[in-house]
């Protein structure tokens, strides 16, 4: 009998440790999530804030569909702190309106260490500041190592 209960505690705990693994193969979950702070609108922007994080690799997806301009920045608070001890991020969005135009070339953000915040700018290269008026909308997904 207690041979049976011996093998019945192995069986649980094969169980347990297959589930494990099952969560780790699976990765992280995309979760919602509301930016804490935001610079650049007369108040946080409506849209989709989006990301998903396996140990260390943070992704984010974000869709600003409306959002009043109220400056010539673009920033928001990212879900997870960024590593300091990470190179400053740089990359290229999609897609954009600035006062109400939808822009014809790709634009850029750098996410900053400290404090963690991704800044958006109307070009990639130059990183041209936003009209202060106006509908301003941005989508765009990124990534960054978290502390």
């Amino acid at each position: 009998m207690s041979n049976e209960i011996a093998l019945m505690r192995e069986i649980a705990k094969l169980q347990d440790q297959i589930s494990a693994l099952r969560t780790i193969e699976i990765g992280g979950v995309w979760k919602d999530w509301t930016p804490a702070s935001q610079t650049g609108w007369t108040a946080l922007p409506t849209g989709t804030y989006k990301y998903c994080q396996v140990g260390k690799f943070v992704a984010c997806q974000i869709s600003i569909t409306a959002g009043t301009s109220n400056s010539t920045v673009a920033e928001i608070e990212l879900p997870i702190t960024a590593s300091t001890t990470s190179t400053i991020n740089r990359g290229a969005w999609g897609w954009a309106m600035d006062n109400g135009t939808q822009l014809s070339t790709v634009g850029g953000y750098v996410i900053s260490l400290t404090p963690s915040r991704i800044n958006f700018f109307k070009t990639a290269a130059d990183g041209a500041a936003w009209t202060n008026s106006g509908t301003k909308r941005i989508y765009c997904m990124f990534f960054y190592e978290a502390a």
